[in-house]
C-alpha cells in the first residue's frame, strides 16, 4: 500500500500543487483546479525534458538523474505552493458555489463523470496489450534495471550506442522516475495507473477547453463534454486514431501527444486570442511546446508548424505584430532541440 500512496502522490497531488504557481497569474475563468492540475503535468513533463536530456546525451547513469530531477522538482513544488497557497483558498470557496447550479447543469456533470469513470475502468480491467509496448514499456523496465538510458536494446538487453532517434523524447525515462521513487514495476505504472490518471489528465483539457468556448454559458459545457466522451468511446475506428491512442495507448508517447498536447496547444491558442494575454497562460504555452518535444520527436516539425501558423492569425486578428514575435520565440525551444537531434542522430 505504501507503493502506491507514493505513486499516487507523484500523479495525482504533485501535478496540483506544482500547478498552483501558474494558475495564481491566470484571469478567472482559468483559475480553476483542473487548470492547476493540468499545469502541474506539463510544468513536470518541461522541467523532466529541460533536465533527463543533459544526462542522456552525456550517458550519466540513471540513478544520477533521478537525485537531481527529485530536487528539481521538489523544489519547484514547494515554490508554487509558496506563491500559489492563496489559490487554494479560492479553490475551496468556488466548491460552495455548486449548490447554486441548475438542476440540468448538475446532471449533465453527474453524466460526464460517470463515462469518464466508466472508461477509466476499462482501461485498466480491458488492457489492450499494444505492441509498442515492447519498446516504450520495455525501455522503462531496462532504464531502471541497467540504470542506463537508451543504450541497451530493448529486445535483448545488449549494449549498444544511444538511441538517437528517441534521446530527446524521454516519456519512458518519466515513466522509470516514478517506478524508482515508488517501487512500483513500469508496466503497472503505465497500464494500471497512467492508462487511467492520463484519460482525467486528458478530459480536464477538453473541459477547459468548454470553459473558454462557453464563458457565460455554463450550462453548455456539460454537453460539450458528454459529446467529447461519447466520441472518444466510438472512435476506434482503425489503430491510428486519437481516441484509440487515448483508450489503449496514453502512457506512450504518441498517445501524450495525440491526447493531451495538441488539444493543450489549441486552448493556449484560445486564451492567446483574448484581449489580454496573463503571465500564467505564457508559462502555460511554453511548458506546452517543451512537453511536446518529451513526447515525441516529431513535434520538431509538427508544433512550430502549429504555432507558427496560429501566431499569424491571432497576430493579424489583434494587429499585434509583437505578439508573432512572442509566440513564435516560444516555439524556439522546440526548433533547438530539433537541432540537437539532427547533429547528435
Amino acid at each position: 500500500m505504501l507503493h502506491w500512496f507514493i505513486l499516487i502522490c507523484l500523479i495525482v497531488i504533485l501535478p496540483f500543487l506544482l500547478g498552483l504557481a501558474p494558475v495564481k497569474y491566470m484571469n478567472s475563468l482559468q483559475r480553476t483546479p483542473m487548470m492547476a492540475y493540468i499545469s502541474g503535468w506539463f510544468l513536470s513533463f518541461a522541467a523532466f525534458e529541460i533536465v533527463a536530456v543533459p544526462f542522456i546525451l552525456l550517458e550519466k547513469s540513471f540513478t544520477m538523474l533521478v537525485w537531481v530531477y527529485s530536487i528539481v522538482i521538489l523544489i519547484m513544488v514547494i515554490l508554487s505552493v509558496w506563491y500559489g497557497k492563496e489559490v487554494l483558498g479560492l479553490f475551496w470557496q468556488n466548491t460552495h458555489k455548486i449548490r447554486y447550479w441548475k438542476t440540468s447543469e448538475k446532471i449533465g456533470w453527474l453524466i460526464v463523470l460517470i463515462l469518464i469513470g466508466a472508461q477509466m475502468i476499462a482501461a485498466v480491467c480491458l488492457e489492450y496489450y499494444d505492441g509498442d509496448d515492447a519498446y516504450y514499456v520495455a525501455t522503462a523496465v531496462m532504464t531502471d534495471t541497467f540504470d542506463t538510458m537508451y543504450l541497451r536494446d530493448n529486445y535483448t538487453g545488449y549494449i549498444y550506442p544511444l538511441d538517437a532517434r528517441h534521446a530527446l523524447s524521454p516519456t519512458p525515462i518519466y515513466q522509470a522516475w516514478l517506478s524508482r521513487l515508488s517501487g512500483i514495476h513500469p508496466a503497472a505504472i503505465a497500464h494500471s495507473a497512467l492508462g487511467a490518471v492520463w484519460l482525467v489528465f486528458m478530459y480536464g483539457i477538453y473541459s477547459q477547453i468548454a470553459n473558454r468556448l462557453f464563458p457565460k454559458k455554463k450550462e453548455y459545457r456539460p454537453l460539450f463534454m458528454i459529446f467529447i466522451c461519447v466520441w472518444f468511446v466510438f472512435g476506434n475506428i482503425s489503430l491510428y486514431t486519437a481516441e484509440t491512442f487515448a483508450m489503449t495507448r496514453t502512457w506512450q508517447g504518441k498517445g501524450l501527444m495525440a491526447g493531451m498536447i495538441i488539444p493543450a496547444l489549441f486552448l493556449c491558442f484560445l486564451y492567446m486570442s483574448d484581449t489580454k494575454i496573463y503571465r500564467g497562460m505564457w508559462w502555460l504555452f511554453i511548458s506546452v511546446i517543451l512537453s511536446s518535444v518529451f513526447a515525441t520527436s516529431i513535434s520538431f516539425m509538427l508544433v512550430p508548424t502549429l504555432v507558427g501558423v496560429a501566431a499569424i492569425f491571432i497576430a493579424l486578428n489583434k494587429k499585434d505584430f509583437k505578439l508573432f514575435i512572442r509566440m513564435c520565440l516560444c516555439a524556439a525551444p522546440c526548433l533547438v532541440l530539433g537541432a540537437v537531434y539532427f547533429i547528435v542522430r
